[in-house]
């Protein structure tokens, strides 16, 4: 029997289909569908946590919405980590109008050991409380809320994976494939935790609890690599009955995108280098859905011109995984508040392509020392 190279790229093509169709069509609707969680009363006191350098521009409008949050008992700390700007200045004026803000400084940095990393060991050593929420200086929350939602998963979880979003006001391509694939990286960690896959969390939006940090021995596992104090971390010690993905309007942080194509580049470079150190199984769950999802544009363009026999099967296989990916983010976005044109989705989808292929690579070879 005659097997040519078309039936190979068939068989490869409804293979890769597989994958593809099982993320968008199971798991991802299990995640988006899944019945509400109510928002329970929680009346534990927390320690909201940022590390800051240099923030003299993004730290006032964080430290503005953390000290109107609508919750009980909650100190803020900062940790100064050898700013040359006017951070520490800022941290103290506000520290003398709100008691509940203590201020850490950090005026030199270990040798071989990640600056951030090091600035948030100091900061939950130094905190009063057992229920940890982070978030970076140059974010804000979404609402005065955000601390209740976000603590109130602590009922039956030590570990809780928040999503952190970048404003975007549609006036840039940089700024709107931005917003896609942050949406597209919070679509993959929160829906593969909710079948108990945990990879990631960001450290714009993540919340433990300290006893669960120190069985871990901190971060000294992975201490010498620059960034990972979230995904690194989360990798390290999620476990599928005590971790949670949470996602609601109300409890998301922002921060500003980048406003060109090379801080893009720089700041993806940096933030996914960490991927490399997770564990294999992770590391094949994620090089399976990002191979497939490339390879299910490549084969079905090469079968084009080649293919006859099965030209309609491969072309609705094809179109119901556009379709699946256009319902998810459509309701991704509208849980979160977003808005996205459900037309730019696939192609932006598209464009993911060539971002997953560059920014892979990049990651793997990047040398970057700077700090996060």
């Amino acid at each position: 029997m005659y097997f040519s190279t078309t039936d190979f790229l068939t068989i490869l093509y409804f293979l890769f289909c597989v994958p593809q169709l099982l993320f968008w069509g199971i798991i991802t609707p299990l995640n988006l569908w899944k019945k509400k969680v109510k928002i329970k009363s929680f009346q534990k006191p927390v320690s909201v946590i940022i590390a800051a350098r240099n923030e003299e521009n993004s730290l006032p409008k964080l430290l503005k919405a953390l000290v109107l949050q609508k919750y009980h008992d909650y100190e803020i700390i900062v940790i100064n980590d050898r700013s040359s700007d006017n951070t520490e200045k800022i941290i103290d004026g506000f520290a003398l109008k709100y008691p509940s803000i203590k201020k850490i400084n950090i005026d030199t940095l270990p040798h071989n050991n990640s600056p951030k990393k090091n600035a948030l060991t100091k900061g939950i050593e130094s905190a009063s409380n057992k229920y940890l929420l982070f978030t970076d200086a140059d974010c804000y929350p979404s609402s005065s809320l955000w601390i209740q939602e976000m603590s109130s998963q602590f009922i039956s979880s030590d570990l809780i994976l928040g999503v952190g979003l970048y404003t975007c006001n549609d006036k840039s391509n940089v700024e709107v494939f931005t917003q896609f694939e942050t949406l597209h990286t919070a679509l993959l960690y929160t829906s593969l935790s909710n079948v108990g896959v945990n990879y990631m969390g960001v450290g714009r939006n993540i919340a433990y609890t300290k006893q669960l940090w120190k069985s871990a021995d901190g971060f000294e596992q992975h201490k010498t690599i620059l960034s990972g104090d979230d995904d690194l971390f989360v990798n390290q010690v999620a476990k599928k009955e005590r971790t949670i993905s949470y996602f609601s309007k109300k409890a998301i942080t922002y921060s500003k995108p980048p406003i060109t194509w090379k801080e893009w580049f720089r700041q993806k470079t940096r933030h996914l280098s960490a991927g490399y150190h997770y564990k294999f199984s992770n590391k094949l769950i994620l090089g399976t859905l990002s191979t497939s999802h490339i390879a299910v544009y490549f084969i079905y363009l090469l079968l084009l011109p080649l293919e006859v026999t099965n030209l309609i099967h491969l072309s609705i296989l094809f179109l119901i995984r556009i379709m699946l990916v256009i319902i998810c983010f459509k309701k991704f976005s509208a849980v979160l508040g977003e808005k996205i044109k459900w037309w730019k989705v696939p192609i932006l989808d598209i464009m993911l392509i060539a971002y997953q292929i560059i920014i892979g690579v990049s990651s793997v070879i990047s040398k970057r020392k700077t700090w996060i």
